[in-house]
């Protein structure tokens, strides 16, 4: 697992993606600094979150992924323990705005300790959705491994969209199609299930829309009819509309650059979360965003470059899944912030305040690190220190 000289090419490893996100990190810290509440220190906590989430990043980097995939079985279980927990044990779930995300530690004040499980689920179901496929490897053309692929994965998405989590449930859904796309699912598979979902995701979008719609809460309905039909739903834009404001008034350069640190966005409910980008955006310009986004979209293009050169096929698996939910997740929280999409809660991974996504998102990073330094096996070759033959996908 620790053979660090003779497993790894130290040489390969990519220091940029961890100074990238420091910036980003440190960005996000100014900004939150200027809007945070008087009562609320947040700053202090996420300096401390960025230096432990880049030492765990680091410390997850010198495990040999494969040694990590091992896990999965267990990973698996306890994540959808901690799922179940979250919305259905009351001792331990915090309930804030009317959803059950969040699992807490109490004590005879309050809860101590919190932790949003979904961040968590990101990470743990592509490590078993790549751990099964990889298994799989050599069936992957087959119709029952796709089955048996989304009757694993059905239960902890489901718990997680009933938390009610929708954006969360979004993002890790297509994170996880992608993956079974690049795992060479064959045309012959995927082209019906492709032709059946288009008109079934049309209907379910025509669905969710009617009074009559069961599948979404009344305010995730409103939240999605405000974006539709703006004229008839104004009390719920507020926020977004704020949002732009703030994002518009920061100009080419931003307010902090002009002279001007009072930062109107201070007053967007969430701001330190959900909405930093208009944070950021009011601070620091159109440029400073451009910069944010590039910054994201290269740690997500390091993943796929990462991706294409890994040693096997089980790592090409968990690079391209990481890589998809960095940036998927970036393009849902930017789409919000800018009214382009409904209002829903979802963090702006590396930048947003939350030492949960912070941490969950330290360990993917860390995966893709150790992808990156990893050596490819010696054809016929035997890991002696896991007992295994590499398989076709490994040489």
């Amino acid at each position: 697992m620790f053979k660090v000289w003779e497993r790894y090419d130290l040489k390969k490893y990519r220091w940029a993606i961890l100074l990238l996100i420091i910036l980003l990190c440190t960005a996000g810290i100014y900004v939150l600094d200027k809007v945070q509440g008087e009562d609320i220190d947040m700053v202090s906590k996420q300096i401390k979150g960025l230096i432990g989430g880049v030492l765990l990043a680091v410390f997850v980097s010198m495990f040999d992924y494969h040694f990590v995939c091992k896990f999965a079985g267990l990973m698996y279980i306890v994540n959808l323990v901690l799922l179940y927990i979250v919305k259905y044990v009351d001792y331990f779930n915090i309930e804030r705005g009317g959803v059950n995300r969040w699992i807490g530690i109490p004590n005879e004040a309050n809860k101590v300790f919190e932790f949003q499980v979904s961040e968590l689920s990101k990470i743990v179901l592509v490590i078993c959705l790549a751990a099964l496929l990889d298994r799989l490897m050599d069936r992957i053309k087959q119709g029952y491994t796709l089955l048996l692929a989304v009757i694993m994965l059905a239960p902890p998405v489901l718990l997680i969209f009933l938390q009610p989590d929708l954006s969360t449930t979004i993002v890790i859904c297509v994170s996880l199609v992608v993956v079974i796309f690049a795992s060479g699912i064959t045309y012959k598979l995927l082209l019906p299930i492709v032709a059946v979902a288009v008109p079934v995701a049309a209907g379910l979008f025509w669905y969710v829309q009617q009074d009559f719609q069961v599948l979404l809460s009344e305010n995730q309905q409103r939240r999605i009819l405000s974006v539709l039909h703006p004229e008839n739903h104004s009390a719920e834009l507020w926020q977004q509309e704020n949002s732009i404001t703030a994002i518009a008034s920061g100009g080419l350069t931003g307010k902090i650059f002009s002279g001007d640190g009072t930062l109107g966005s201070k007053n967007i409910p969430v701001i330190e979360s959900d909405f930093i980008f208009s944070g950021m955006a009011e601070a620091f310009g159109f440029l400073g965003s451009c910069a944010i986004i590039l910054g994201i979209f290269f740690i997500s293009f390091q993943c796929f470059m990462i991706a294409m050169k890994a040693p096997d096929y089980l790592g090409r698996l968990l690079a391209v899944g990481i890589g998809t939910t960095f940036i998927f997740q970036a393009f849902v929280n930017i789409g919000v912030v800018t009214m382009l999409l409904p209002n829903t809660g979802i963090p702006l991974p590396f930048v947003s305040y939350g030492l949960s996504s912070l941490m969950c998102n330290m360990i993917g990073i860390g995966i893709i690190l150790n992808i990156g330094i990893s050596k490819k096996k010696e054809r016929n070759s035997i890991d002696l220190e896991f007992g295994d033959m590499p398989r076709k996908g490994e040489l």
